[in-house]
């Protein structure tokens, strides 16, 4: 009887050894797994499901501030590029030459995802004689052909319709400078949504002197794709950039305005103005023809045309037009909007002060994003529910098997050392 008390007592000592080394282990890291999850779903609701505060306001008011202080600097270094091609030698080599060294990074889709490459600044550079016709003209494509080159003294010879930059710098002293509207073709809505985008070029130009006097006029093509990626990949509510198109239908995004209220800069780049099909300018939509050419995505816009849907519009543009920066709360049509608008202080050119060049605005639907907000909360919560199932799923099976491993272990172990019990001699014996 008190042998086999004796040898219970082994056996349970020795299960219990193998629970509390290999069970007992697995099921407070379980424990501890489920807090993790837990806590890290909490976490991360608290990370989304965020308020647009007025500190986050002035963050993002700040922020608009710095994208139109880089527009600035980026348009005052345009004007170094142009006097120096206005003394540069005028032959073949030395255009090249300039349009190769000149490059800036812009986000681009590839075969290996989103990248960053190097993008000429200027599609093109030309050396136009004192009579308006091109002499020399090379683009990023090669030296064009002299078959192909064109009479700027006509303005209808442009290649966006009526151009007049070479009558414009015809007209300038040594060392001013020309710097002219966006133009390109329009990109229509359908266009847009099958994948095109907007492209289009600012004309600058400056008149050349010699011994004898006014020689012609050095044209660059500034590309605007290098404006416009200011503004492309900026969601106000979000920090640092976003490396896909931005979509216009959050209400969550960031867009410039020129000096005449014109959309230079827009997620949806349909609203851009440029020349239609019949090589026309495109119709600004205004309260008369909005519903139509808001659904055919066939018109530009303009702020100043559209007070009829919010009355703001023109106001925050005469404000940034006078060389102001804030931003406003408000609500229309039911919907609270928070746009923050920072004037762009370029001055160069026909951009004279006030207005300057124009003005960053970043605009919210803020009941949009709340309510964006807590979809992702809701999403988050329940992958935390699955994680913290598949986690409990996985520890309890794992704590039936190593139960089950550790009864196993136990009863090989402990009949291991009654066998080796069993066959030592006892210390007295004759064998000692």
């Amino acid at each position: 009887m008190e042998k086999e008390a004796k040898t219970n007592f082994s056996f349970a000592s020795i299960a219990l050894s193998f629970f509390i080394l290999i069970v007992l282990p697995l099921t407070i890291t379980g424990v501890i797994i489920s807090k993790g999850v837990i806590k890290v779903g909490e976490e991360a609701t608290q990370a989304n499901l965020r308020i647009l505060d007025d500190n986050q306001k002035q963050s993002i008011a700040g922020r608009a501030q710095n994208v139109a202080d880089a527009v600035a600097q980026f348009l005052a270094d345009r004007e170094k590029d142009i006097r120096i091609a206005s003394i540069l030698p005028r032959d073949e080599q030395t255009f090249t030459t300039f349009l190769k060294s000149n490059t800036r990074g812009v986000v681009q889709s590839s075969n290996v995802g989103i990248v960053k490459i190097p993008l000429p600044v200027y599609r093109e550079i030309a050396f136009l004689d004192k009579s308006g016709m091109e002499a020399l003209k090379v683009t990023v494509d090669g030296v064009v052909a002299k078959g192909q080159l064109r009479d700027m003294s006509n303005p209808a010879n442009g290649e966006f319709g009526e151009e007049d930059y070479f009558i414009k710098a015809k007209q300038l002293t040594p060392g001013e400078f020309y710097m002219g509207p966006v133009v390109g073709n329009h990109v229509s809505r359908q266009e847009f949504d099958a994948g095109k985008d907007f492209s289009g070029i600012v004309r600058m130009a400056a008149p050349v002197f010699d011994s004898n006097g006014f020689a012609g006029v050095v044209a660059l093509a500034l590309d605007y794709r290098h404006l416009m990626e200011f503004t492309g990949h900026i969601v106000p509510t979000e920090p640092g950039m976003v490396f896909a198109r931005v979509n216009p239908d959050d209400m969550n995004f960031t867009f410039m305005v020129g000096r005449d209220g014109s959309m230079l800069a827009h997620p949806a780049q349909y609203l851009i103005g440029g020349l239609g099909p019949d090589r026309k300018p495109v119709p600004v939509m205004d309260d008369k023809n909005y519903e139509v050419l808001s659904k055919s995505g066939e018109g530009a816009m303009n702020v100043l045309n559209m007070g009829f849907m919010d009355e703001n519009l023109p106001k925050i543009h005469a404000l940034a037009a006078s060389g102001k920066s804030g931003f406003f709360t408000y609500t229309v049509d039911n919907k609270r909007i928070f746009i923050a608008y920072a004037h762009i202080p370029y001055y160069g050119s026909v951009y004279s002060k006030p207005e300057g060049y124009g003005w960053i605005g970043m605009m919210v639907d803020i009941d949009k994003y709340h309510k964006l907000s807590e979809d992702k909360v809701k999403d988050i919560q329940q992958k935390v529910e699955r994680w913290q199932k598949s986690s409990i799923v996985v520890v309890f099976v794992s704590l039936i098997l190593l139960f089950i491993i550790a009864l196993i272990l136990a009863r090989g172990l402990y009949r291991s050392i009654q066998k080796r019990d069993g066959s030592v001699p006892r210390l007295g014996d004759d064998e000692d």
